[in-house]
């Protein structure tokens, strides 16, 4: 599988690691509008994007009884299978934290799904794909840290603004 070579996930496995790895998951479709991941649900897997075109949206105001968003209460991002993106890896650490985004298929979507079980297994039994594989889970955290301290921080700003004007 060509897109797993590419994928940010397994930067630095070596071909017989990822062909360990790719005996782990499961291949999955989804067609256009189908639901992936719900915000707010709990899972124990995550997802690697093969092929199609996803959009993740996200609510930008939290869940108020009552209160109805509208489409500029969300934040919405298209990826497609360029990017080799992966999601939902949140899941594999803690099963119990809700998803911080709902993702649907835009087109005909394939992922490949590798649940908490499987994941534990690769720690367990192949400690040198696992460690990479959490170096490479911590860097996409890491980058998505700083890019909401940099979202953040412009919308503190933006507030602070307002309240003097």
């Amino acid at each position: 599988m060509s897109s797993f070579r590419k994928n940010s996930l397994f930067k630095d496995l070596s071909e017989e690691q990822i062909a360990f790895i790719e005996k782990k998951v499961i291949r999955k479709k989804f067609g256009e509008g189908e639901i992936i991941i719900s915000e707010n649900s709990v899972g124990s897997s995550m997802y690697l994007l093969i092929s199609g075109e996803i959009m993740i949206e996200k609510e930008l105001v939290p869940v108020i009884e009552g209160f109805k968003a509208n489409p500029e209460d969300k934040k919405v991002i298209k990826i497609d299978d360029s990017m080799n993106y992966f999601f939902g890896e949140m899941s594999l650490f803690d099963p119990a934290l809700k998803r911080t985004a709902s993702i649907a298929a835009i087109t005909n979507v394939e992922v490949a799904e590798l649940t908490d079980t499987e994941f534990d297994r690769i720690i367990t039994e192949r400690k040198d794909i696992g460690v990479i594989i959490l170096k490479n889970i911590g860097l996409k955290l890491s980058r998505l840290l700083d890019n909401s301290n940099v979202e953040l921080s412009k919308m503190i700003t933006a507030f602070t603004l307002s309240l003097k004007l």
